[in-house]
């Protein structure tokens, strides 16, 4: 005998808007923008999980949403999407931020400026084209011109991979053996990286299993009943409330300021290498050959002590899990969610993306004349937020206006 099973289709609510989800992006960007203009806690990092834990469900759950609506899912639309959001406003800052450093190769020829104009024509490639992750690594982001653009390829990555997978495993009614996998490997990721294991490539500190636990979390979000109970809301509540203060604990626990003030402090990495603020006055070779030996002592260093990337990550990724379900789930029964739907953060999340992208360039040309303490702290704020302003308005916003209305499904229900 043999049981004839249903399609998958999800029994969420249609997502629609949700604003607490641009004031996270919102309030993340700034958090990412401060610790580059000068490093306040660097467990801030632990903000990215929570960016790719939002990605991998908003992502998912919208190809849930599209199977549902049409029956059948458009991967052309899919990426044409994405590549209307994302290109314009990458290829305009690849291009602006290239012409400083060839003007400065061509104005004071020299090995060492030879030796950068390489460097930096090969991370805009690898930036362009989403390998950035792969052949420059992310925990030597202080030696690179373009240091956060390991997480955009990262994403990117995903959107290629998990966009394929979900929608093969959508085709084979294996979305329940997705779940399974996506388990199994976050469970992996967390065991090795609680080691102090960095993977292939040290791909498990890149923090691929926060984009996975996006994905899993879509999927349960799909199964639950589509109005949760008046004791799951309240259960619901508590948790996202408990989450809320570890996601604090995890982004402020490796913060040298927190601990002149009596704070908890783990330190981030091992400290016999200092791979966030390499000498100076080294020449651009001698630079590479200590960021080489930095890593290297590192990871070997790594297992043998208490540091934050071995749990932060995994704490930071647990907490921003629970609290985007909360976001979903709640709406604004939930204060937080209410707070994160100021207008001002959420115009600094429609803003994140194109300040994210352009202010680590904007700032490595700043320095050195505006580096030395934290008086320069709001001219490098002030001048991220005018760069991501125009790129946004003069970039990004004309080509979503005129392309992107091409590639939208049109949606079966209008609840």
């Amino acid at each position: 005998m043999t049981v004839a099973l249903h399609p998958f289709e999800s029994r969420a609510p249609r997502i629609g808007s949700v604003k607490p989800f641009d004031g996270i992006r919102g309030v993340g960007v700034w958090c990412v923008v401060l610790q580059h203009a000068y490093a306040v806690a660097d467990s801030l990092s632990g903000y990215i999980d929570l960016f790719f834990v939002l990605s991998g469900f908003l992502i998912t759950t919208l190809i849930f949403e599209e199977r549902r609506a049409t029956g059948a899912m458009s991967l052309r639309n899919f990426y044409a999407r994405r590549g209307i959001r994302l290109l314009p406003g990458l290829i305009v800052t690849l291009i602006v931020f290239f012409l400083p450093i060839l003007a400065i190769r061509i104005a004071n020829p020299n090995p060492d400026t030879e030796f950068l104009f390489t460097n930096v024509v090969w991370e805009s490639i690898a930036t362009l084209f989403y390998v950035h992750n792969i052949f420059f690594s992310p925990l030597l982001g202080s030696f690179q011109y373009m240091g956060q653009m390991w997480s955009l390829s990262l994403e990117e990555q995903f959107y290629l991979v998990g966009a394929l997978a979900t929608y093969w495993c959508l085709k084979r009614n294996w979305i329940r053996q997705l779940a399974v996998a996506l388990v199994v490997f976050i469970l992996v990721v967390w065991v090795a990286r609680g080691m102090g294991l960095g993977g292939p490539g040290q791909f498990w500190f890149q923090r691929p299993d926060a984009i996975a636990m996006g994905v899993l979390l879509a999927i349960i979000h799909a199964v639950a009943p589509t109005e949760l109970s008046a004791t799951a809301k309240r259960r619901l509540h508590a948790v996202a409330w408990v989450a809320t203060g570890g996601m604090i604990f995890a982004l402020l626990s490796s913060s040298k300021l927190v601990e002149r003030l009596g704070g908890f402090y783990v330190p981030l990495y091992p400290t016999d290498v200092d791979i966030e603020a390499p000498p100076k006055g080294l020449t651009p070779p001698q630079l590479k050959e200590y960021a080489d030996n930095a890593i290297q002592v590192v990871l070997a260093e790594l297992p043998n002590g208490n540091y934050w990337v071995r749990w932060g990550f995994t704490l930071s990724t647990i907490c921003a899990a629970v609290l985007v379900f909360a976001f979903v789930r709640l709406r604004d029964e939930f204060a937080l969610s209410r707070w994160l739907s100021l207008r001002l953060l959420c115009y600094f999340g429609a803003l994140s993306y194109a300040i994210y992208i352009t202010h680590y360039q904007l700032f490595q040309l700043m320095t050195p004349g505006f580096s030395g303490g934290p008086k320069w702290i709001p001219i490098k704020l002030l001048a991220a937020y005018l760069v991501g302003a125009a790129l946004h308005r003069f970039v990004e916003r004309p080509a979503l206006k005129r392309y992107r209305h091409r590639f939208v499904h049109a949606t079966a229900s209008t609840r």
